[in-house]
Protein backbone atom coordinates (compact mmCIF):
# COMPACT_ATOMS: atom_id res chain seq x y z
CA UNK A 1 0.00 0.00 0.00
CA UNK A 2 1.12 3.61 -0.39
CA UNK A 3 3.17 4.77 2.57
CA UNK A 4 4.24 7.99 4.25
CA UNK A 5 7.40 9.99 4.89
CA UNK A 6 7.97 11.11 8.48
CA UNK A 7 10.40 13.47 10.15
CA UNK A 8 12.64 12.26 12.96
CA UNK A 9 10.65 14.29 15.48
CA UNK A 10 7.33 12.76 14.42
CA UNK A 11 8.75 9.24 14.42
CA UNK A 12 8.41 9.16 18.19
CA UNK A 13 4.74 10.16 18.03
CA UNK A 14 3.51 8.04 15.15
CA UNK A 15 2.44 4.41 15.21
CA UNK A 16 5.15 2.05 13.98
CA UNK A 17 2.97 0.73 11.16
CA UNK A 18 2.66 4.25 9.72
CA UNK A 19 6.44 4.60 9.38
CA UNK A 20 8.87 3.38 6.76
CA UNK A 21 12.61 2.59 6.88
CA UNK A 22 14.83 5.65 6.69
CA UNK A 23 16.02 6.88 3.33
CA UNK A 24 19.61 6.87 2.18
CA UNK A 25 21.29 9.90 0.70
CA UNK A 26 22.88 9.85 -2.74
CA UNK A 27 26.12 7.85 -2.69
CA UNK A 28 24.94 5.68 0.24
CA UNK A 29 23.51 2.88 -1.89
CA UNK A 30 23.94 -0.48 -0.22
CA UNK A 31 24.69 -4.02 -1.35
CA UNK A 32 24.00 -6.48 1.45
CA UNK A 33 25.36 -10.02 0.93
CA UNK A 34 23.55 -11.27 4.03
CA UNK A 35 20.18 -10.13 2.70
CA UNK A 36 20.90 -11.76 -0.64
CA UNK A 37 21.82 -14.97 1.17
CA UNK A 38 18.47 -14.91 3.03
CA UNK A 39 16.56 -14.49 -0.21
CA UNK A 40 18.44 -17.24 -2.02
CA UNK A 41 17.99 -19.52 1.00
CA UNK A 42 14.23 -19.00 0.97
CA UNK A 43 14.07 -19.88 -2.74
CA UNK A 44 16.19 -23.01 -2.21
CA UNK A 45 13.96 -24.21 0.63
CA UNK A 46 10.87 -23.52 -1.46
CA UNK A 47 12.33 -25.43 -4.43
CA UNK A 48 13.37 -28.33 -2.20
CA UNK A 49 10.00 -28.82 -0.51
CA UNK A 50 7.61 -27.42 -3.11
CA UNK A 51 9.25 -28.05 -6.46
CA UNK A 52 9.62 -25.75 -9.47
CA UNK A 53 5.86 -25.22 -9.90
CA UNK A 54 5.61 -23.73 -6.42
CA UNK A 55 8.63 -21.48 -7.05
CA UNK A 56 7.07 -20.16 -10.25
CA UNK A 57 3.80 -19.51 -8.41
CA UNK A 58 5.63 -17.59 -5.66
CA UNK A 59 7.37 -15.52 -8.33
CA UNK A 60 3.89 -14.79 -9.69
CA UNK A 61 2.86 -13.51 -6.24
CA UNK A 62 5.96 -11.31 -6.08
CA UNK A 63 5.13 -9.89 -9.51
CA UNK A 64 1.58 -9.27 -8.25
CA UNK A 65 2.90 -7.24 -5.31
CA UNK A 66 5.36 -5.38 -7.53
CA UNK A 67 2.60 -4.36 -9.96
CA UNK A 68 0.44 -3.16 -7.06
CA UNK A 69 3.17 -0.77 -5.98
CA UNK A 70 3.99 0.13 -9.56
CA UNK A 71 0.41 1.37 -9.87
CA UNK A 72 0.94 3.72 -6.92
CA UNK A 73 4.34 4.79 -8.22
CA UNK A 74 3.36 5.57 -11.81
CA UNK A 75 0.16 7.43 -10.93
CA UNK A 76 1.92 9.42 -8.19
CA UNK A 77 4.63 10.52 -10.61
CA UNK A 78 2.07 11.25 -13.34
CA UNK A 79 -0.02 13.44 -11.01
CA UNK A 80 3.03 15.42 -9.85
CA UNK A 81 3.48 13.94 -6.37
CA UNK A 82 6.93 13.45 -4.86
CA UNK A 83 7.99 9.82 -4.50
CA UNK A 84 11.18 9.14 -2.55
CA UNK A 85 11.36 5.32 -2.36
CA UNK A 86 10.27 2.28 -4.36
CA UNK A 87 11.29 -1.04 -2.76
CA UNK A 88 10.37 -4.61 -3.56
CA UNK A 89 10.41 -6.83 -0.48
CA UNK A 90 10.61 -6.03 3.22
CA UNK A 91 13.29 -6.32 5.89
CA UNK A 92 16.99 -5.56 5.43
CA UNK A 93 18.19 -3.97 2.22
CA UNK A 94 19.86 -6.24 -0.30
CA UNK A 95 20.51 -3.57 -2.88
CA UNK A 96 19.49 0.03 -3.46
CA UNK A 97 20.37 2.85 -5.82
CA UNK A 98 19.21 6.45 -6.09
CA UNK A 99 18.13 7.89 -9.40
CA UNK A 100 17.12 11.52 -9.11
CA UNK A 101 14.97 11.94 -6.01
CA UNK A 102 13.88 8.28 -5.86
CA UNK A 103 15.71 5.43 -4.14
CA UNK A 104 14.98 2.09 -5.83
CA UNK A 105 15.87 -1.16 -4.16
CA UNK A 106 15.35 -4.76 -3.17
CA UNK A 107 14.87 -6.12 0.34
CA UNK A 108 15.45 -9.60 1.70
CA UNK A 109 11.95 -10.87 2.55
CA UNK A 110 9.60 -11.30 -0.44
CA UNK A 111 6.49 -10.57 1.64
CA UNK A 112 5.49 -7.13 0.38
CA UNK A 113 6.71 -3.89 -1.15
CA UNK A 114 6.27 -0.18 -0.57
CA UNK A 115 6.27 3.21 -2.25
CA UNK A 116 6.92 6.33 -0.18
CA UNK A 117 4.94 9.45 -1.11
CA UNK A 118 5.48 12.66 0.86
CA UNK A 119 2.70 14.41 2.73
CA UNK A 120 0.09 11.65 3.01
CA UNK A 121 -1.70 13.31 5.98
CA UNK A 122 -1.22 15.64 8.94
CA UNK A 123 1.02 13.07 10.67
CA UNK A 124 3.35 13.29 7.70
CA UNK A 125 4.68 16.87 7.58
CA UNK A 126 6.55 18.00 4.47
CA UNK A 127 10.15 18.68 5.49
CA UNK A 128 11.03 20.97 2.56
CA UNK A 129 8.52 23.80 1.97
CA UNK A 130 9.39 23.62 -1.72
CA UNK A 131 7.84 20.12 -1.80
CA UNK A 132 4.48 21.29 -0.38
CA UNK A 133 2.78 21.62 -3.82
CA UNK A 134 3.87 18.03 -4.57
CA UNK A 135 2.53 16.51 -1.34
CA UNK A 136 -0.23 13.92 -1.61
CA UNK A 137 -2.58 15.78 0.72
CA UNK A 138 -2.24 19.01 -1.29
CA UNK A 139 -3.32 17.47 -4.59
CA UNK A 140 -6.87 17.50 -5.93
CA UNK A 141 -9.36 14.87 -4.81
CA UNK A 142 -9.46 13.04 -8.19
CA UNK A 143 -5.67 12.79 -8.24
CA UNK A 144 -5.50 11.49 -4.68
CA UNK A 145 -8.16 8.88 -5.40
CA UNK A 146 -6.40 7.80 -8.59
CA UNK A 147 -3.10 7.28 -6.76
CA UNK A 148 -4.47 5.55 -3.68
CA UNK A 149 -6.73 3.13 -5.60
CA UNK A 150 -4.18 2.40 -8.33
CA UNK A 151 -2.83 -0.60 -6.41
CA UNK A 152 -6.20 -2.35 -6.32
CA UNK A 153 -6.90 -1.37 -9.93
CA UNK A 154 -3.67 -3.11 -10.90
CA UNK A 155 -4.88 -6.26 -9.11
CA UNK A 156 -8.13 -6.21 -11.06
CA UNK A 157 -6.28 -5.63 -14.34
CA UNK A 158 -3.97 -8.54 -13.56
CA UNK A 159 -6.96 -10.78 -12.82
CA UNK A 160 -8.53 -9.93 -16.17
CA UNK A 161 -5.31 -10.72 -18.04
CA UNK A 162 -4.75 -13.94 -16.06
CA UNK A 163 -8.28 -15.24 -16.68
CA UNK A 164 -7.88 -14.62 -20.42
CA UNK A 165 -4.51 -16.37 -20.44
CA UNK A 166 -5.84 -19.33 -18.42
CA UNK A 167 -9.05 -19.96 -20.34
CA UNK A 168 -8.38 -18.52 -23.82
CA UNK A 169 -4.67 -19.18 -24.34
CA UNK A 170 -3.71 -22.17 -22.14
CA UNK A 171 -7.16 -23.76 -22.01
CA UNK A 172 -8.87 -25.88 -19.38
CA UNK A 173 -9.14 -29.63 -19.24
CA UNK A 174 -11.81 -30.98 -21.58
CA UNK A 175 -13.98 -32.96 -19.15
CA UNK A 176 -16.19 -34.40 -21.91
CA UNK A 177 -13.21 -36.06 -23.56
CA UNK A 178 -12.06 -37.40 -20.19
CA UNK A 179 -15.33 -39.23 -19.64
CA UNK A 180 -14.78 -41.15 -22.88
CA UNK A 181 -11.71 -42.82 -21.36
CA UNK A 182 -12.17 -45.48 -18.71
CA UNK A 183 -8.48 -46.33 -18.24
CA UNK A 184 -7.19 -45.36 -14.81
CA UNK A 185 -4.62 -42.57 -15.16
CA UNK A 186 -3.99 -41.86 -11.48
CA UNK A 187 -4.72 -43.17 -8.00
CA UNK A 188 -5.58 -40.89 -5.09
CA UNK A 189 -3.09 -41.05 -2.24
CA UNK A 190 -3.78 -42.96 0.96
CA UNK A 191 -5.59 -46.20 1.73
CA UNK A 192 -8.36 -45.60 -0.78
CA UNK A 193 -10.68 -48.41 -1.93
CA UNK A 194 -8.79 -48.55 -5.23
CA UNK A 195 -5.46 -49.07 -3.46
CA UNK A 196 -6.98 -51.71 -1.17
CA UNK A 197 -8.38 -53.52 -4.23
CA UNK A 198 -4.97 -53.57 -5.87
CA UNK A 199 -5.91 -51.38 -8.83
CA UNK A 200 -3.03 -49.82 -10.76
CA UNK A 201 -2.51 -47.00 -13.24
CA UNK A 202 -3.29 -48.35 -16.72
CA UNK A 203 -5.98 -50.79 -15.51
CA UNK A 204 -9.43 -50.55 -17.09
CA UNK A 205 -12.65 -51.12 -15.15
CA UNK A 206 -14.94 -52.77 -17.68
CA UNK A 207 -17.98 -53.45 -15.47
CA UNK A 208 -19.49 -52.74 -12.03
CA UNK A 209 -21.61 -55.59 -10.60
CA UNK A 210 -21.87 -56.96 -14.12
CA UNK A 211 -23.04 -53.64 -15.62
CA UNK A 212 -20.70 -52.64 -18.50
CA UNK A 213 -18.91 -49.29 -18.11
CA UNK A 214 -17.62 -48.41 -21.61
CA UNK A 215 -16.78 -44.82 -20.55
CA UNK A 216 -15.33 -43.24 -17.44
CA UNK A 217 -18.49 -41.18 -17.08
CA UNK A 218 -20.62 -44.34 -16.85
CA UNK A 219 -18.17 -45.79 -14.32
CA UNK A 220 -18.58 -42.67 -12.20
CA UNK A 221 -22.37 -42.80 -12.50
CA UNK A 222 -22.41 -46.40 -11.25
CA UNK A 223 -20.14 -45.70 -8.27
CA UNK A 224 -21.41 -42.36 -6.95
CA UNK A 225 -24.75 -43.65 -5.54
CA UNK A 226 -23.06 -46.63 -3.84
CA UNK A 227 -21.13 -45.01 -1.00
CA UNK A 228 -20.42 -47.47 1.81
CA UNK A 229 -21.51 -50.46 -0.30
CA UNK A 230 -19.54 -53.45 -1.58
CA UNK A 231 -19.19 -53.50 -5.37
CA UNK A 232 -17.65 -56.05 -7.72
CA UNK A 233 -15.37 -54.67 -10.41
CA UNK A 234 -14.33 -56.44 -13.60
CA UNK A 235 -10.83 -55.20 -14.37
CA UNK A 236 -8.64 -55.55 -17.45
CA UNK A 237 -5.09 -55.30 -16.09
CA UNK A 238 -2.46 -53.10 -17.70
CA UNK A 239 -0.02 -56.02 -17.37
CA UNK A 240 -2.38 -58.32 -19.27
CA UNK A 241 -5.25 -60.58 -18.31
CA UNK A 242 -8.43 -59.82 -16.35
CA UNK A 243 -9.55 -60.18 -12.78
CA UNK A 244 -12.62 -59.58 -10.64
CA UNK A 245 -12.29 -57.74 -7.31
CA UNK A 246 -14.80 -56.81 -4.63
CA UNK A 247 -14.26 -53.57 -2.73
CA UNK A 248 -16.22 -51.39 -0.32
CA UNK A 249 -16.59 -47.83 -1.61
CA UNK A 250 -15.79 -44.97 0.73
CA UNK A 251 -18.38 -42.31 1.54
CA UNK A 252 -17.47 -38.70 0.78
CA UNK A 253 -19.75 -35.93 2.12
CA UNK A 254 -21.18 -33.38 -0.32
CA UNK A 255 -22.05 -29.70 0.15
CA UNK A 256 -25.73 -30.65 -0.01
CA UNK A 257 -25.36 -32.79 3.11
CA UNK A 258 -25.38 -36.22 1.47
CA UNK A 259 -22.60 -38.60 0.50
CA UNK A 260 -21.24 -40.10 -2.72
CA UNK A 261 -19.33 -43.26 -3.41
CA UNK A 262 -15.58 -42.89 -3.74
CA UNK A 263 -13.20 -45.38 -5.36
CA UNK A 264 -10.12 -43.16 -5.63
CA UNK A 265 -9.22 -43.28 -9.34
CA UNK A 266 -8.87 -40.56 -11.96
CA UNK A 267 -9.14 -40.32 -15.74
CA UNK A 268 -6.80 -38.77 -18.28
CA UNK A 269 -7.96 -35.57 -19.92
CA UNK A 270 -7.52 -36.13 -23.64
CA UNK A 271 -7.42 -32.46 -24.56
CA UNK A 272 -8.10 -28.88 -23.57
CA UNK A 273 -10.94 -26.49 -24.28
CA UNK A 274 -10.32 -22.83 -25.06
CA UNK A 275 -13.01 -20.18 -24.85
CA UNK A 276 -13.33 -16.65 -26.22
CA UNK A 277 -11.79 -13.79 -24.18
CA UNK A 278 -15.28 -12.51 -23.34
CA UNK A 279 -16.27 -15.88 -21.88
CA UNK A 280 -12.93 -16.04 -20.08
CA UNK A 281 -13.92 -12.87 -18.20
CA UNK A 282 -17.11 -14.39 -16.78
CA UNK A 283 -15.33 -15.70 -13.64
CA UNK A 284 -14.17 -12.16 -12.82
CA UNK A 285 -17.66 -11.04 -11.81
CA UNK A 286 -18.43 -14.30 -10.02
CA UNK A 287 -15.20 -14.27 -8.00
CA UNK A 288 -15.63 -10.57 -7.15
CA UNK A 289 -19.15 -11.18 -5.87
CA UNK A 290 -18.05 -14.17 -3.80
CA UNK A 291 -15.05 -12.31 -2.35
CA UNK A 292 -17.21 -9.35 -1.36
CA UNK A 293 -19.55 -11.67 0.52
CA UNK A 294 -16.68 -13.50 2.25
CA UNK A 295 -14.73 -10.47 3.52
CA UNK A 296 -17.26 -9.55 6.26
CA UNK A 297 -17.36 -13.18 7.37
CA UNK A 298 -13.57 -13.40 7.62
CA UNK A 299 -13.56 -10.50 10.09
CA UNK A 300 -16.60 -11.61 12.08
CA UNK A 301 -16.00 -12.23 15.82
CA UNK A 302 -17.19 -15.83 15.49
CA UNK A 303 -14.75 -16.59 12.68
CA UNK A 304 -11.84 -14.94 14.49
CA UNK A 305 -12.66 -16.86 17.69
CA UNK A 306 -12.82 -20.09 15.70
CA UNK A 307 -9.36 -19.45 14.27
CA UNK A 308 -8.05 -18.92 17.78
CA UNK A 309 -9.53 -22.19 19.02
CA UNK A 310 -8.18 -24.16 16.04
CA UNK A 311 -4.65 -23.08 16.92
CA UNK A 312 -4.83 -25.24 20.07
CA UNK A 313 -6.32 -28.39 18.52
CA UNK A 314 -3.10 -30.13 17.54
CA UNK A 315 -1.63 -30.88 14.15
CA UNK A 316 -3.23 -32.88 11.34
CA UNK A 317 -4.07 -32.60 7.66
CA UNK A 318 -7.54 -31.14 7.18
CA UNK A 319 -9.83 -32.78 4.64
CA UNK A 320 -10.86 -30.46 1.81
CA UNK A 321 -14.54 -31.36 2.33
CA UNK A 322 -14.63 -30.56 6.07
CA UNK A 323 -16.05 -27.42 7.66
CA UNK A 324 -12.58 -26.39 8.83
CA UNK A 325 -11.45 -26.20 5.22
CA UNK A 326 -13.64 -23.08 4.85
CA UNK A 327 -11.30 -21.04 7.06
CA UNK A 328 -9.07 -18.28 5.59
CA UNK A 329 -5.63 -19.34 4.38
CA UNK A 330 -2.32 -17.49 4.43
CA UNK A 331 0.18 -17.15 1.59
CA UNK A 332 1.68 -20.40 2.89
CA UNK A 333 -1.64 -22.13 2.30
CA UNK A 334 -2.18 -20.40 -1.03
CA UNK A 335 1.21 -21.57 -2.29
CA UNK A 336 0.67 -25.09 -0.95
CA UNK A 337 -2.72 -25.41 -2.64
CA UNK A 338 -1.33 -24.08 -5.92
CA UNK A 339 1.48 -26.64 -5.74
CA UNK A 340 -0.97 -29.53 -5.55
CA UNK A 341 -0.70 -32.12 -8.30
CA UNK A 342 -4.41 -31.64 -8.97
CA UNK A 343 -3.70 -28.09 -10.23
CA UNK A 344 -2.73 -27.90 -13.90
CA UNK A 345 -1.19 -24.80 -15.49
CA UNK A 346 -4.52 -23.17 -16.27
CA UNK A 347 -5.76 -23.79 -12.72
CA UNK A 348 -2.67 -22.19 -11.22
CA UNK A 349 -3.03 -19.13 -13.44
CA UNK A 350 -6.73 -18.82 -12.57
CA UNK A 351 -5.92 -19.28 -8.86
CA UNK A 352 -3.50 -16.36 -9.09
CA UNK A 353 -6.29 -14.31 -10.68
CA UNK A 354 -8.60 -15.16 -7.77
CA UNK A 355 -5.93 -14.04 -5.30
CA UNK A 356 -5.55 -10.74 -7.15
CA UNK A 357 -9.27 -10.04 -6.91
CA UNK A 358 -9.40 -10.92 -3.21
CA UNK A 359 -6.36 -8.81 -2.33
CA UNK A 360 -7.60 -5.90 -4.43
CA UNK A 361 -10.99 -5.86 -2.70
CA UNK A 362 -9.50 -6.41 0.77
CA UNK A 363 -7.18 -3.47 0.30
CA UNK A 364 -10.15 -1.18 -0.44
CA UNK A 365 -11.70 -1.66 3.01
CA UNK A 366 -12.11 1.97 4.22
CA UNK A 367 -9.89 1.61 7.29
CA UNK A 368 -6.28 2.62 7.92
CA UNK A 369 -3.62 1.41 7.30
CA UNK A 370 -5.19 -0.06 4.14
CA UNK A 371 -5.36 2.00 0.96
CA UNK A 372 -9.12 2.16 1.38
CA UNK A 373 -8.56 4.08 4.63
CA UNK A 374 -6.60 6.77 2.80
CA UNK A 375 -9.35 6.89 0.16
CA UNK A 376 -12.00 7.31 2.88
CA UNK A 377 -10.03 10.19 4.43
CA UNK A 378 -9.69 11.91 1.04
CA UNK A 379 -13.45 11.54 0.46
CA UNK A 380 -14.29 12.87 3.92
CA UNK A 381 -12.00 15.86 3.41
CA UNK A 382 -13.59 16.54 0.03
CA UNK A 383 -17.09 16.56 1.55
CA UNK A 384 -16.06 18.75 4.49
CA UNK A 385 -14.27 21.16 2.15
CA UNK A 386 -17.47 21.50 0.12
CA UNK A 387 -19.50 22.23 3.24
CA UNK A 388 -16.95 24.90 4.20
CA UNK A 389 -17.38 26.66 0.87
CA UNK A 390 -14.41 24.97 -0.85
CA UNK A 391 -11.99 26.00 1.89
CA UNK A 392 -9.52 23.12 2.26
CA UNK A 393 -10.22 20.85 5.22
CA UNK A 394 -7.65 18.40 6.61
CA UNK A 395 -8.70 15.54 8.87
CA UNK A 396 -6.74 14.88 12.06
CA UNK A 397 -5.53 11.34 11.42
CA UNK A 398 -4.25 11.08 14.99
CA UNK A 399 -7.87 10.68 16.14
CA UNK A 400 -8.13 7.53 14.02
CA UNK A 401 -5.14 5.85 15.66
CA UNK A 402 -7.11 3.85 18.29
CA UNK A 403 -9.27 2.34 15.52
CA UNK A 404 -6.21 1.81 13.34
CA UNK A 405 -4.46 -0.05 16.15
CA UNK A 406 -7.47 -2.34 16.32
CA UNK A 407 -7.37 -2.97 12.56
CA UNK A 408 -3.65 -3.71 12.69
CA UNK A 409 -4.25 -6.07 15.60
CA UNK A 410 -6.91 -8.02 13.70
CA UNK A 411 -4.78 -8.18 10.56
CA UNK A 412 -1.81 -9.29 12.63
CA UNK A 413 -3.88 -12.02 14.29
CA UNK A 414 -5.11 -13.25 10.90
CA UNK A 415 -1.55 -13.24 9.58
CA UNK A 416 -0.15 -15.27 12.48
CA UNK A 417 -3.07 -17.65 12.97
CA UNK A 418 -3.49 -18.58 9.31
CA UNK A 419 0.24 -19.23 8.86
CA UNK A 420 0.25 -21.31 12.06
CA UNK A 421 -2.71 -23.37 10.86
CA UNK A 422 -1.40 -23.74 7.30
CA UNK A 423 1.76 -25.29 8.74
CA UNK A 424 0.28 -27.47 11.51
CA UNK A 425 -3.21 -28.12 10.09
CA UNK A 426 -2.82 -27.77 6.30
CA UNK A 427 -5.85 -28.11 4.07
CA UNK A 428 -5.22 -30.98 1.69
Amino acid sequence: EARTTLTTEDDTKTAWFMREPSERAAGEEQNNPLGLLILVGLLVVLWRFGGPAMVVFVIGLVVMIFLHELGHFLTARWTGMKVTQFFLGMGPRIWSIRRGEVEYGLRAIPAGAFVRIVGMNNLDPVEDPADAPRAYMNKSYPRRMLVITAGSMMHFLQAIVLFVVAFSVVGVADVDSAWSIRTISRLETGETPAVVAGLEVGDTVTAVDGIPTPTFGLLRDELMPRGGEDVTLDVRKASGGTETVTVRLAEVPTDAGGTVGFLGVGADFAGVERVSPLRALEPFGEVSKTSLSLIPRIFSPDRLANLGSLMFQGSKEVDMTSDEAQRPVSLVGVVRIAGSEEFDLASRIAWLAVINISVGLLNLIPLLPLDGGHAAIATYERVRSGVRGRRPYRADVAKLMPLTYGVVGVLGFLFVSTIWLDILRPIG
